[in-house]
């Protein structure tokens, strides 16, 4: 078989992959070629290199030769030799070359182009000279350059370095040895990739990332800013910060929550910024801010005769400061401050991340308002779900009636046996039209859900009675239709009294407000002696620890874990209660991109967990995207938290087309559930596991249910015990014509 051949500039071409930073066995896959035939070919180009470096045609007084040259002659090396200072000479990323004792040799275009400084004048010198400013910079570079002196070959690292604009750039470095005639190392040659732009995305992920975990697990905003402006302020580097927002009884603004590094003198300024009010205008930082709506910048505050609080700053060793508006939308709710102790230019992408980060607290702030609005109406909905378990039913495939519970007749006095074995509309209701009972059919064909379908019966007393049914599809493991089940009331006395409800609908639209606030105040104030509770006790156990006995202790760690679990309840509670009364309008929405922000938000779980989450194309569906998220976030943390004790989860979420839905799946190999759960699992309050097992108040599958249900869907458990668990889950699709 014959021997490929390489064209010697080919060559070239492939080690300088390399020496940008391309990972070797990418280059061997790509142009197939083995390891081995790639290491020598790159030492063979290191010595050519090298030798450039010591022809005699070079003189050691010639500073022009930024980039030496081949030596005289086209034979097949000096070929290489050519083409290789051509690339360099003409790459878009700075190289450089080293001799042995440290001093810079050559360097291409783009090198003098990212630091500024003319190649002519810096052959001859060291790295030293060239980061005289930073010498922790030219530090990290000597002691890169030593390592590989001592064991060469090839380095790599990441570093800060200052640019000729005097910005501060994110760069990866690739260093590789090269060998003289004698065989030795004769210097080494350097490339620089800027990799600024990725570490910036990754920095403003990570900043937003936390910033949300601490919004989501905050019950206020007082409570949550605190940690907001810390990881801010310590993911940038920056000393302190606050957050403004505006006081209308003082008709100003004030300083409401601060954090700063630990300095006496910056705590004393923040305490000095909380003390009084400020009024609107348009000078300083923060009334800019306010009154514009856009981020400002100072980069010494001391010169700045507008900034009422600049002698103050300054004393307190701060230099630079920049502002921005806490947004919902145009609405301006407040704006964030924040101070350095050095001299700062203005930094067009630590602006867009602040804003970022003022925008998700005005939308926290804006959603903690609206969860005070309870309204009335869920308590009332809550006692009617109790009494429509009056009865219990069930229907074939064919829509029969197959059982009716014995509190049928307690409640109504009908006999059930002239309606068994029969549909619903076999029997004639008072209320109902043929047109009435046709959608009924159509629903029922379906095989959707159906609730507080209403029917006025004849009774044996010559009377009527009023009853009001809801029922869902059953499905057997096969997802084959089996029928309907569901529930029954009597609902006579409720229609008799309608007239008097209608009557009373004015002022129970007033006192319905009033309960609402007073619906929001209780839910905090449920939670407020929880929180003494817990509080107390601990302090107690710090104060009186030595004195107390360990079953004391032991009492005193029930108390406090009681009132977590009871705080964790309400809170649970209360999501639960809201999933049907405090949903947004359904619209289209992108499964698969509120997905992706769900594995975000659970990053931290899956990090520990060391979970593998795969997904396949997702739909458009017409969804609240806010309940969509909540929907597919339990059921995937619930995956995590299920796991085997002895293996990573591994988790894939999918969907399929199933006529007129999408069926949806969340699979796992975690512990799995027995057949005989079921069901039981999406009730409230439904745990088969002690806490000390898996923690939790067993209302997240309840929440789940009341989601898909909410938009006109059904979700249902496939498991085998030991094996792991699927969840399933329908949405209807968009139908042409929605929006």
């Amino acid at each position: 078989m014959p021997v490929r051949q390489w064209d010697p500039a080919y060559k070239a071409k492939i080690v300088l992959e390399g020496l940008q930073g391309k990972p070797e066995t990418a280059i061997c896959k790509r142009h197939r070629i083995k390891p081995a035939e790639y290491r020598r070919w790159r030492k063979q180009f290191l010595a050519q290199i090298a030798r450039s470096y010591q022809s005699p045609s070079r003189q050691s007084t010639d500073t022009s030769a930024v980039v030496p040259g081949p030596p005289r002659g086209e034979d097949e090396s000096s070929k290489a030799l050519r083409v290789a200072h051509e690339m360099i000479e003409v790459l878009p990323i700075p190289v450089y070359f080293k001799a042995r004792d440290g001093k810079h040799l050559g360097a291409n275009k783009a090198w003098e182009a990212y630091f500024g400084v003319e190649r002519e004048s810096f052959i001859g010198k060291t790295v030293q000279e060239l980061f005289s400013h930073t010498p922790e910079v030219a530090a990290k570079h000597q002691a890169a350059d030593e390592d590989l002196w001592r064991s060469p070959g090839t380095r790599s690292y990441e570093l800060q370095v200052p640019v000729h604009d005097g910005s501060i750039r994110h760069t990866l470095n690739y260093k590789a040895t090269f060998a003289g005639a004698d065989g030795k190392v004769a210097g080494l040659i350097g490339t620089i990739i800027d990799i600024t732009e990725r570490k910036r995305a990754e920095q403003r992920q990570a900043i937003e990332y936390r910033v949300t975990r601490l919004l989501s697990e905050s019950e206020t905003v007082a409570a949550a800013m605190p940690g907001v402006l810390a990881a801010f302020c310590e993911s940038i580097g920056w000393a302190c910060g606050t957050r403004w927002s505006m006081d209308s009884k003082a008709a100003g603004f004030r300083c409401e929550e601060a954090w700063s590094i630990d300095d006496s003198e910056i705590a004393a300024f923040l305490a000095a910024s909380r003390e009084s009010t400020y009024q609107p205008g348009q000078a300083g930082l923060v009334r800019r801010v306010l009154g514009t709506g856009q981020p400002v910048w100072i980069v010494d505050i001391a010169a700045e005769e507008s900034f009422l609080r600049g002698k103050q700053a300054a004393k307190a060793g701060l230099r630079s400061a920049f502002a921005l508006p806490i947004r919902l939308g145009e609405q301006v709710l407040g704006a964030l401050e924040f101070f350095h102790r050095d001299e700062r230019l203005p930094d067009e992408w630590l602006l867009n991340t602040g804003v970022a980060i003022g925008s998700q607290v005005g939308h926290f702030m804006a959603r903690k308002q609206a969860e005070g609005e309870l309204r009335r109406s869920e308590a009332r909905f809550r006692s009617l779900t109790a009494l429509s378990s009056d009865w219990y039913w069930e229907q074939d495939e064919q829509f029969r009636l197959t059982f009716m519970s014995s509190r049928f007749v307690e409640r109504t006095g009908i006999d059930p046996a002239p309606y068994l074995g029969r549909r619903r509309w076999d029997r004639p209701a008072l209320n109902l039209t043929e047109s009435d009972w046709e959608r009924h059919r159509a629903q029922l064909e379906r095989h959707e859900p159906f609730f507080d379908f209403e029917m006025e019966r004849a009774s044996p007393d010559a009377d009527s009675v009023w009853l009001s049914v809801s029922g869902e599809p059953v499905f057997d493991e096969d997802l084959r239709f089996r029928g309907y089940r569901g529930v029954g009331t009597d609902i006579t006395e409720r229609k008799r009294a309608q007239g008097v409800l209608r009557a009373a609908y004015d002022e129970l639209a007033r006192s319905n407000a009033e309960l609402q606030q007073f619906a929001y105040v209780a839910s905090h104030d449920l939670q407020e002696p929880l929180r003494m509770i817990g509080s107390y006790t601990q302090l107690l156990e710090r104060r009186y620890g030595d004195k107390l006995d360990r079953d004391a202790h032991e009492f005193m760690d029930f108390i406090v874990d009681g009132a977590t679990r009871m705080k964790q309840l309400i809170e649970d509670l209360l999501a639960y209660s809201r999933v049907g009364t405090r949903g947004k309008e359904l619209r289209p929405v992108q499964a698969q991109a509120i997905l992706e922000r769900v594995l975000i938000n659970l990053r931290g779980a899956v990090e520990q967990s060391g979970a593998a989450i795969t997904y396949g194309p997702l739909p458009e569906v017409r969804a609240d995207d806010t309940q969509l998220a909540q929907l597919l976030q339990n059921l995937i943390a619930n995956a995590i938290k299920f796991r085997k004790k002895d293996e990573a989860p591994r988790i894939h979420v999918g969907a399929e087309d199933a006529g007129d839905e999408w069926r949806f799946a969340v699979a796992d190999n975690g512990i799995g559930i027995e057949p005989q759960y079921f069901d039981r699992i999406f009730m409230v309050f439904q745990r088969l596991h002690t806490q000390d097992e898996y923690p939790g108040t067993g209302i997240g599958l309840a929440i789940c249910r009341k989601v898909v249900e909410r938009h006109r869907g059904r979700i249902w458990v496939e498991s085998a015990y030991g094996k792991g668990s699927t969840f399933r889950f329908t949405l209807p699709k968009i139908q042409k014509g929605e929006t």
